[in-house]
């Protein structure tokens, strides 16, 4: 967890709110199942002419079911009961059928609470800011009859929870990403170079045609942007890129002491260049991202630590379901 703090002469004035272990305590966890009354019955619901009968219930997912969608070219790991053998015969490669589903659909949700998420100056650490915008989709996947699951990284180790219907699933996800965090909290050991990318591939290894995965980190690990690459998401993927005003926009001119426990170093933000050059590393994270976003043909959205989750979200959510809303506060 890094510190920045004015230098003398001017008495030390911390800018970084309180976190640790006691940001993930039951008061977070009760905070992330009272979400559920932001949502709108429905929000990630997209009704049509066949809304009137019982049970009806279509979404933007493809994947298997009644109802034929389209044709596109075979994948790896697509179902061989759906190749359309007259189009791959025709086109003499491969092509498999996409249907519409009017049942549930995998939401999966990838939770990054490692090292660089515990920072924040505005409101809470990106930590907390993540687990929120977890929880908010999950209680949507809910309210559309999905059913959600996801990963969830603390830095050291990975969580798997299988997709489930119901509150079962948004529960489970709440009390992976509490007992996670807690976890990197009260542990000294140092993380596993491969921690994340054992968890990207868990994810990688749940993923089935039909499936949304949806990625939540500040994206700064090493390779973050190629193991998104290597995903493979049936029908969506959206990445949700979670920083802090501070690691974009310089604070007021000055000296400040940054510290991350171990190490400490001084910074002089007086001079105009300093100031000029102060968010390049955010800016060429973000483009890579960005460029990444487009190659994968994910969708991409920025949360700041100051945001409201739900607002940012809609962003999300309402191409997919035009009569996406929630709640107010």
């Amino acid at each position: 967890m890094s510190r920045i703090t004015r230098a003398a002469p001017q008495p030390p004035a911390q800018i970084l709110v309180p976190g640790g272990a006691e940001a993930f305590t039951m008061p977070l966890a009760r905070d992330l199942i009272a979400l559920r009354t932001r949502v709108v019955d429905g929000a990630w619901r997209r009704t049509d002419a066949k809304a009137g009968l019982a049970g009806a219930h279509r979404t933007a997912f493809t994947g298997r079911g009644m109802e034929f969608a389209e044709v596109r070219a075979y994948r790896p790991g697509d179902d061989l009961r759906n190749v359309d053998w007259r189009h791959t015969a025709r086109r003499g490669r491969p092509f498999t059928k996409l249907f519409q589903d009017e049942r549930e659909h995998p939401v999966l949700v990838f939770v990054d609470l490692g090292p660089t998420m515990q920072f924040g100056s505005r409101v809470a650490f990106k930590s907390v800011i993540a687990a929120r915008a977890a929880a908010l989709l999950a209680w949507a996947a809910v309210e559309a009859g999905d059913r959600i699951g996801g990963v969830v990284w603390n830095g050291r180790t990975h969580r798997e929870i299988p997709p489930r219907g119901r509150e079962t699933g948004a529960l489970a996800l709440i009390r992976a990403l509490t007992s996670s965090a807690a976890a990197y909290a009260t542990s000294d050991r140092p993380a596993p170079s491969a921690s994340r990318e054992g968890a990207m591939l868990a994810l990688a290894r749940a993923l089935r045609p039909g499936t949304h995965a949806v990625l939540i980190s500040d994206f700064q690990a090493p390779g973050a942007c190629s193991n998104i690459s290597r995903l493979r998401a049936g029908s969506g993927l959206s990445l949700i890129q979670v920083f802090d005003p501070l690691e974009s926009t310089p604070p007021p001119a000055g000296v400040y002491r940054v510290a991350d426990g171990d190490t400490e170093q001084t910074l002089d933000l007086r001079g105009d260049a300093a100031r000029a050059v102060y968010g390049e590393p955010f800016r060429r994270r973000s483009a890579q991202l960005a460029a990444t976003a487009r190659h994968c043909g994910a969708t991409l959205i920025q949360l700041a630590t100051n945001d409201d989750p739900a607002d940012v979200l809609r962003a999300l959510i309402a191409p997919l379901h035009p009569r996406a809303q929630w709640r107010a506060p």
